[in-house]
């Protein structure tokens, strides 16, 4: 099966670490240049419209109380016309301000979201204690309007649009942190974050945009993945978080190159990428990187 196409597609950084009004617009690429401040934080949110009056889907919701909704209103998003919201994993950087964001929508609204979003979260330190626990309420979600849609498997959004579900790991370099933990009964349990999951558009005359929360599956691995279910090679544009702020130097350098050579037009890491894979990134990839920052709204 082959992805539908769409086309018109517009991507809006709604949250994001780092924000510049200082950023000029470009074919492509609009930048927020107002003189109020758009607010940047630790952590993710992208609106997606699809079509000039097609679908919504709002992807993650940042990390504070604050960033998000005051964001929404700067940015001209209006969150009743929302039609679905995916969260890419159950870390509290990704769903801060969802129970927010749904009580501004006034209605009934799809969260789409692995099972495993829910599970109780620790970190082992390196003095072998253990920071946490954080787990996120469904009854609260739901209480606040949210619809939970869950699953475990790839999942049409729209049509041209999906989620990809749990993403296949392939590579040899690109592991969650042993350091991540969740308590099975009185255990704690290595944790694969197995509900990571990205958003992949295909996008007519172009190609695949995959965006991705925070890729603890690996951005090379959720770029193949999101090839082999939307059944289209081409590969257009990777946005979001990559995960590699910390990571070893042999890990950045194996995931630049892999992911250059899988050769897309535009990569814009975000989030969680870190400084120094996003400035090999811009390196090596000085035609297709563009720096994150929020209000930028890529056009395709």
């Amino acid at each position: 099966m082959t992805l539908a196409e769409t086309a018109d597609v517009a991507i809006t950084v709604v949250v994001d670490n780092y924000s510049n009004v200082l950023l000029k617009s470009q074919p492509g690429v609009d930048r927020y240049e107002e003189d109020e401040p758009v607010l940047a934080e630790h952590g993710f949110s992208v609106h997606i419209r699809l079509g000039a009056l097609g679908p919504q889907i709002l992807l993650d919701a940042g990390f504070s109380q604050v960033a998000l909704p005051h964001n929404l209103s700067l940015l001209g998003i209006d969150a009743r016309a929302v039609d679905q919201v995916v969260i890419s994993h159950g870390h509290p950087d990704h769903t801060g301000a969802l129970e927010i964001f749904l009580r501004l929508a006034w209605k009934r609204t799809p969260v789409v979201v692995h099972p495993d979003a829910f599970l109780e979260r620790w970190d082992q330190l390196s003095d072998g204690s253990k920071e946490g626990p954080w787990q996120q309420d469904r009854q609260v979600w739901e209480n606040a309007g949210a619809e939970i849609v869950s699953l475990v498997e790839p999942y049409e959004l729209a049509p041209g649009c999906l989620a990809t579900g749990p993403i296949h790991r392939r590579t040899d370099f690109e592991k969650v942190a042993a350091s991540a933990l969740y308590r099975q009964g009185t255990e704690f349990v290595s944790d694969p974050i197995r509900d990571d999951q990205a958003v992949v558009i295909n996008v007519r005359e172009k190609g695949l945009v995959v965006i991705a929360g925070c890729a603890h599956s690996g951005i090379v691995n959720t770029v193949v993945y999101a090839q082999e279910i939307s059944g289209v090679d081409r590969l257009w544009a990777v946005v979001g978080g990559f995960h590699l702020d910390g990571a070893a130097q042999d890990k950045v350098r194996r995931t630049v190159a892999e992911l250059k050579a899988l050769g897309p037009h535009l990569v814009m890491p975000c989030h969680c990428t870190g400084f120094e894979a996003a400035r090999r990134f811009a390196e090596k990839m000085p035609g297709q990187f563009l720096l994150g920052a929020v209000g930028t709204t890529l056009k395709f």
